[in-house]
């Protein structure tokens, strides 16, 4: 019988979700997006869980050990890079979820603002943010995941009111307690996972193949949507129409490795991208020019896969046009491929033979 392929975990707690995240047992991997929830939507998470609301699932792929590479760095998070070794546990699905309990919890701050101001009112029963700084028994939300601080608020309260002291104790016990529901991912490889990805509805938006090679070869002095912004900028592309993402993160991964599929893609580190780019846009220009002799001036995004292929011969031999005997042929394949509609189906496939078809040529 084959493997399963997903494994229901039933007896995790909240509190055993933010531990295993901090100690980096659980990791991120490079194609999450950033971390970008504002902090009125975690206070309404932290109500949600107080009161005893289902917050979804939270999905993790259990990868094999030759991505245990493949994590996005966290360093503004203080989580622990865990150095162990086989099988890496990623979070696949409720990323921003889980980040959001980690920074609220933590009393920690980023970009979008300080989530250590977020505080729980034991007399009021709620999760909120403070609007004046004296607001009576605004008590930060970390205090409540952090022991000795716990304690602290806790002797203090119990002098004061008996309601509110166990308003305090309660809330604890919900917080740390609140069952979790967690599905793991098992027996799959990148590309598969990757398919899984983008399925999945992250925040009422789905993610794309190219936030994921997005995310994967950014840097700090390279970005390969503004880069793809630039070159749609340029008069003669801009006039066409413009290229999709998809003939930029297919062409890098076909110059890169001579093969597009995702696995490829995602292969694309910083490095990568940033030494190919000059020589791809400029391939590309080189495609669209073709196309332009062969007076197809408008609609490039008809043509996105026949610009991968013909990019592909331009970075190859590193010419500014095709020779007579080669152009000969390059038009009889694309307009055989056009009229034949060979990219109707199996694209990686049949790019894969055309690019070999190309070396021949």
């Amino acid at each position: 019988m084959k493997d399963a392929n997903i494994q229901i975990v039933s007896d995790w707690k909240l509190e055993d979700l933010i531990t295993n995240l901090a100690s980096g047992i659980i990791k991120i991997p490079r194609f999450q997006r950033d971390y970008a929830w504002e902090r009125t939507k975690v206070v309404l998470l932290l109500n949600s869980i107080y009161m005893q609301y289902p917050i979804g699932t939270f999905f993790l792929w259990i990868a094999p050990e030759k991505y245990k590479d493949f994590i996005r760095t966290t360093e503004d998070l203080n989580i622990k890079q865990n150095p162990s070794k086989g099988e890496t546990q990623f979070i696949l699905d409720g990323q921003q979820r889980i980040l959001s309990l980690y920074m609220a919890l933590n009393g920690l701050k980023n970009d979008n603002g300080n989530y250590a101001q977020i505080c729980y009112n034991p007399a009021a029963e709620s999760f909120r943010i403070p609007r004046r700084k004296t607001e009576k028994y605004a008590i930060p939300a970390w205090k409540i995941f952090d022991a000795k601080e716990f304690k602290q608020v806790s002797d203090k309260l119990k002098k004061d009111s008996e309601r509110i002291y166990n308003n305090w104790l309660d809330v604890r016990e919900k917080i740390l307690n609140y069952p979790v529901s967690v599905v793991k991912t098992l027996n799959y490889e990148l590309d598969e996972v990757v398919e899984i990805f983008e399925r999945i509805n992250q925040g009422g938006k789905r993610l794309s193949s190219f936030d994921l090679v997005h995310a994967t070869t950014w840097s700090v002095d390279f970005d390969l949507k503004a880069k793809i912004e630039e070159f749609n900028h340029i008069q003669k592309i801009e006039k066409a129409g413009g290229l999709t993402e998809k003939v930029f993160t297919h062409s890098l991964a076909l110059n890169a490795f001579d093969d597009c599929r995702n696995s490829y893609q995602l292969k694309l580190n910083p490095e990568i991208a940033k030494n190919l780019w000059h020589r791809t846009q400029q391939s590309i220009s080189r495609a669209v020019d073709l196309l332009h002799d062969m007076r197809i001036t408008t609609g490039l995004s008809s043509y996105q896969t026949h610009l991968i292929i013909l990019q592909y011969y331009f970075f190859r031999t590193d010419e500014t046009e095709m020779n007579q005997e080669a152009r000969k042929k390059v038009e009889k394949w694309f307009w055989d491929a056009r009229f034949s509609k060979r990219f109707s189906t199996g694209t990686y496939t049949t790019i894969k033979e055309d690019a070999q078809w190309i070396i021949s040529l």
